[in-house]
């Protein structure tokens, strides 16, 4: 499948392709919302490749209309086993 981050894409298909997508790509290109950026962006477990980190800095530059004290918030309320999706080995054997 090929997904066309130049349109907005809604947030199942980010998900779905969360390990086909540069992360510098999405937060450059999609308005976001805190609890995506915080689940899968900012999370280490979905950052594969070195230029796949996401800095607090990143997020504030490219989504100016996240606010900084949700955003902590956000991090800190952060139940890792919530919204899950399967690793990458999962993903890649049924692609």
């Amino acid at each position: 499948m090929s997904v066309n981050l130049a349109e907005q894409l809604d947030r199942d298909t980010l998900k779905k392709n969360i390990y086909l997508l540069s992360f510098q790509e999405i937060i450059r290109t999609q308005k976001l919302d805190v609890s995506f950026i915080v689940k899968y962006l900012l999370n280490k477990k979905y950052q594969i490749h070195k230029n796949d980190a996401i800095t607090l800095d990143d997020v504030f530059k490219y989504q100016i209309h996240i606010n900084k004290d949700e955003l902590i918030k956000g991090c800190l309320c952060y139940d890792s086993d919530e919204d899950s999706i399967p690793d990458f080995e999962s993903v890649s054997k049924n692609n």
